[in-house]
C-alpha cells in the first residue's frame, strides 16, 4: 500500500501536520508513518536565474549597459536554480515526489499566492504525475488540520492561484533584473565611501511606494500656511456654561480669513442678547471596529506600540505557528457564515485572565451575525483567536502585545453598539450663528472591552452641555478670537503608508469603504512590509521618530522620472501598478491569461528601456545622488534645489573616507559614522554633537551592529550578560532615551 505526500513551507508547519496525523518517525528530511511522509521546503528552495544566462556575453559582454536590455524570457522560458544552502532539501523532495512509494502529494505549505508559488516551483521541476491535493487552511490547530485533511482541494481549485504566483515572480524579475541594470547604468556610480557600487534599484512595487513618499514631501514643502481666525462664545446659564464657536449659516465650512473681520463681528455683537434658535436631540450608535486584516492590525500596532510593517508580520506569524491566532497574511477582516457554529469555541479558548470577565459578558449577547462581523471573505477569513488556549506567559513581550489587540478586537464584535446621546445647539447673537455640540455616553456598548470612560469628550467643540431648552436667552460672558493656520499635510507612518498601498494611493480610514476598495492597490498584505524595509535597506528612505522621510537619492530618483522620463512614469503611478495588481488578481481567477499579462508587462519595459537609450544619446550618463542623506532643502514650488542637469557636480557631501557608515544621525540627518572612541556624527564638523560612546556599560561595550539596529529600528537586540551594581547577570534592550544626543535606557524582557 502506497503513501500520501505532504509538502510544507517550512519544519515548523511540517511538525504541527505530524503531531495532528500521529506522525512520529524521524528521517533525514522528512517525517513518516505507515500512512504519510511529511517533508518541507525552507521557503523557496529555487531561484529564477540571473538575465546573464540569457545573454550572449561574449557579444554584450559582462558589464552593465543599455545595450545589453531588454532580457526578457517568455513565461514558458523562465528557468530557475537551486538556491545557496538548499541542494540538501531540494533533493530529498524531489527524491520523494518521484518515489514509486508515493501515491498521493498533499501541497501543505501556507494557504496564499506564494505558498503556492514556492510549492509549484518544485513541483513542475519534478515533472511529477501523481494525484495532487491542496490542504488550504487557516490555522495550525489540530482540530483545523484534520478538518482540512478530511477536505482536501483538488489542483484544479488553485490553479490560477499557481498561475498568478508565476505572474507575480515574472513581472516582478522583468521590472527589477531590466529596469534597475536600465537606471544603474545611467544614473548610477561607484560609492568611494562605502566602496561598492550605488545601485538604482527599480521595482514594479517599490518605485511607485517611493513615489507615494517623495511627493507627500513635496507637498509638505510647498505648503504654504494659511491664518485663519475662529470666535468663540462663551455662554452662561444659571445650570451652567457652554462654548460656542462661530459659523457662518450659508456656509459652514467658510473661515474668517482676516482678523479684522473677525473684530468686526465681535463688535457688532458685544453686549447683545442671545438666544438659543435651535435644539436638536438624538440619539447615536457606533458600532464595533471591524476584525482585523493585516492591515488594520498593523496600523493598530503602530499607533500604540510603534512596530514596524515587518515587525508585525514576524510577530504575527510566531502567534500563528504558536497556533495562538488564525492565518495572518489576510486581506478580509470579516468571517464566513459557516464559521458561525464554531465562534464559541474561539470564545472560550480566550476565556482566561484578562479577558474572563469581558469574556462572561460577551456570550451573553449571543454570536455576532451581522454583516459587519459574518460576510463574504477572500481566500481567508479575519485574524482571530484560534479554538485552543495560548499560554500568555510563554509568549514574548510583543507578541503578548499583538495578541492582546487581536483578543480584544475579537471579544467587541460580540458586543452591542455603544450608544450616544448628541444635542446640537445653534446659539444667535444678532443674527451671527454659534454652534455647540454635547455628546454624552450612554451605554458604553463594546467600549468596556477598552476600558473607555463612561463620558468622553472628542475635540474642542464637543462637551457635556448643561440643560438646554429651545428659545432659552443665555448670557454671552466672554468672546475670543482665536488665530489659527492651516496645516500641511501630514508625513506617513509605515502604517498610513500600508493604508495608502492598499488604496493605490489613496489612503482610506473608513474601514467598509477600505474594503470596498480593494484590489488595485500597491502589492499585496503579505508584500508590502519588505517593500518598506528594501526602500529603508537601499537608501530611498529612513525612518525619523514614526514618519518615514525620503533620502535626497529616492527624491532626485522620481525627481529625475517626473520631469525627465516620460514613459517611464508608469513606474511611479500608484494607479498603473494598482491596475497590475488588479490584472494579477484576475489571472487568478482565470479571467486573464498568464501569457496575456506577461506581454503587458513586456511592452512596458520595452518602452522604458527604448526611452532610457534616447535619454543616454542626448544626455548621457547622470549618477544621481549616493547614499542615504536626508532631503535636501526645498524651493517655494516644492522642487530640489539640485538641478538634474548633466554639468551639476553638486551632490550630499560625505563623511571622511574610510570610516564604517553605521545610518542616519537622529539630529540632523547626516551619517553616524565609527570612530575610535564611539559613533558620532559625520557632521560634527558643522556643530552636529551627536556621539553614543563606545565605553562599557554595566560591563558591555556597545557594537557597531548594534548601533546600526539602534538607528534603523530603534533598539538593539537583546544583549545579555549586563551586570548591574550588585553584581547580578541580566539581559535588555537598549533603546532610545534622547535620541538627538545619543542618549540610552534599558528596556527589559517581561
Amino acid at each position: 500500500m502506497g503513501r500520501r505526500l505532504i509538502i510544507a513551507e517550512k519544519p515548523s508547519q511540517a511538525r504541527e501536520y505530524a503531531n495532528a496525523l500521529g506522525v512520529k518517525s524521524r528521517a533525514d528530511g522528512y517525517l513518516e508513518n505507515e500512512e504519510y511522509i511529511i517533508t518541507w521546503c525552507y521557503g523557496h528552495l529555487l531561484e529564477l536565474e540571473r538575465p546573464e544566462t540569457y545573454m550572449d556575453l561574449a557579444r554584450v559582454g559582462k558589464r552593465w549597459s543599455l545595450k545589453r536590455l531588454p532580457v526578457l524570457p517568455k513565461a514558458a522560458e523562465f528557468r530557475r536554480v537551486v538556491k545557496a544552502g538548499a541542494e540538501k532539501q531540494y533533493q530529498i523532495v524531489l527524491h520523494l515526489l518521484r518515489s514509486s512509494e508515493i501515491t498521493e502529494v498533499i501541497c501543505g505549505t501556507d494557504a496564499d499566492r506564494e505558498g503556492q508559488l514556492l510549492f509549484q516551483e518544485v513541483w513542475e521541476a519534478s515533472k511529477c504525475q501523481k494525484p495532487l491535493k491542496r490542504l488550504w487552511i487557516s490555522s495550525l490547530t489540530v482540530a483545523s488540520i484534520l478538518e482540512g485533511m478530511n477536505n482536501l482541494q483538488p489542483a484544479q481549485a488553485v490553479a490560477g492561484l499557481a498561475a498568478a504566483g508565476h505572474g507575480r515572480a515574472y513581472a516582478d524579475w522583468d521590472f527589477g533584473m531590466n529596469l534597475t541594470e536600465g537606471f544603474t547604468s545611467l544614473f548610477g556610480s561607484y560609492d568611494t565611501l562605502r566602496k561598492k557600487p550605488n545601485v538604482i534599484s527599480i521595482g514594479r512595487v517599490q518605485t511607485p511606494t517611493l513615489a507615494l513618499i517623495v511627493e507627500r514631501e513635496w507637498e509638505i514643502h510647498s505648503f504654504i500656511p494659511q491664518p485663519f481666525f475662529e470666535i468663540r462664545a462663551e455662554f452662561a446659564t444659571s445650570k451652567g456654561n457652554y462654548i460656542g464657536k462661530w459659523y457662518d449659516i450659508t456656509n459652514e465650512t467658510k473661515r474668517i480669513a482676516k482678523r479684522e473681520e473677525a473684530e468686526e463681528i465681535i463688535k457688532r455683537i458685544q453686549g447683545k442678547p442671545a438666544f438659543i434658535e435651535k435644539l436638536t436631540k438624538k440619539g447615536l450608535q457606533e458600532p464595533p471596529p471591524l476584525l482585523f486584516d493585516l492591515t488594520s492590525l498593523t496600523v493598530a500596532a503602530s499607533k500604540k506600540y510603534g512596530f514596524s510593517a515587518e515587525k508585525v508580520l514576524k510577530i504575527a506569524q510566531s502567534l500563528y505557528e504558536k497556533k495562538g491566532i488564525t492565518y495572518p497574511r489576510t486581506d478580509c477582516p470579516y468571517l464566513s457564515k459557516d464559521l458561525t457554529p464554531k465562534l464559541a469555541l474561539h470564545l472560550e479558548a480566550v476565556n482566561q485572565e484578562p479577558y474572563r470577565k469581558l469574556v462572561a459578558e460577551a456570550i451573553g449577547f449571543g454570536v455576532p451575525k451581522g454583516k459587519r462581523v459574518i460576510n463574504t471573505i477572500t481566500a481567508h477569513h479575519a485574524i482571530i483567536p484560534t479554538t485552543e488556549k495560548t499560554a500568555q506567559d510563554k509568549l514574548t513581550r510583543d507578541e503578548q502585545n499583538l495578541y492582546d489587540l487581536i483578543v480584544r478586537r475579537f471579544i467587541a464584535v460580540w458586543y452591542p453598539p455603544a450608544k450616544y446621546s448628541q444635542t446640537d445647539v445653534d446659539t444667535v447673537i444678532e443674527r451671527e450663528h454659534f454652534a455647540a455640540k454635547g455628546k454624552v455616553l450612554e451605554n458604553s456598548g463594546w467600549k468596556v472591552v477598552y476600558n473607555y470612560d463612561k463620558e468622553e469628550i472628542e475635540d474642542g467643540t464637543t462637551t457635556v452641555l448643561p440643560p438646554l431648552k429651545q428659545g432659552q436667552e443665555v448670557e454671552t460672558k466672554t468672546l475670543s478670537i482665536e488665530e489659527k493656520t492651516t496645516k500641511p499635510p501630514k508625513r506617513y507612518s509605515q502604517g498610513d503608508l500600508l493604508k495608502a498601498m492598499e488604496g493605490a494611493g489613496k489612503q482610506v480610514d473608513d474601514e467598509v469603504l477600505r474594503q470596498q476598495l480593494k484590489g488595485k492597490g500597491l502589492g499585496t498584505v503579505a508584500t508590502r512590509p519588505a517593500i518598506i524595509e528594501s526602500l529603508i535597506d537601499r537608501g530611498y528612505i529612513y525612518q525619523e521618530q514614526k514618519v518615514l522621510k525620503p533620502t535626497v537619492k529616492g527624491t532626485e530618483l522620481i525627481q529625475l522620472i517626473k520631469k525627465r522620463l516620460a514613459k517611464a512614469q508608469l513606474l511611479i503611478s500608484a494607479e498603473m501598478t494598482g491596475q497590475m495588481e488588479f490584472n494579477l488578481s484576475k489571472v487568478e481567477k482565470g479571467k486573464l491569461t498568464l501569457e496575456a499579462y506577461i506581454s503587458d508587462v513586456e511592452i512596458a519595459i520595452r518602452q522604458i528601456i527604448e526611452e532610457l537609450r534616447t535619454f543616454e544619446k542626448t544626455n548621457g550618463k547622470m549618477p544621481i545622488a549616493v547614499g542615504s542623506k536626508p532631503l535636501a532643502p526645498k524651493s517655494p514650488q516644492g522642487v530640489d534645489h539640485r538641478s538634474l542637469d548633466k554639468t551639476d557636480k553638486s551632490g550630499p557631501k560625505k563623511a571622511d573616507e574610510g570610516l564604517t557608515l553605521l545610518g542616519i544621525c537622529p539630529s540632523c540627518g547626516h551619517e553616524v559614522i565609527e570612530g575610535q572612541k564611539g559613533f558620532g556624527c559625520s557632521n560634527w564638523k558643522n556643530g552636529c554633537h551627536f556621539v553614543i560612546w563606545k565605553k562599557q556599560l554595566c560591563g558591555k561595550t556597545i557594537t557597531p551592529n548594534q548601533v546600526k539596529s539602534l538607528l534603523k529600528k530603534g533598539r538593539t537586540p537583546l544583549i545579555k550578560g549586563f551586570k548591574s551594581n550588585t553584581g547580578k547577570k541580566f539581559s535588555a534592550y537598549l533603546v532610545w532615551d534622547k535620541p538627538e544626543e545619543g542618549k540610552l535606557k534599558f528596556e527589559f524582557e517581561q
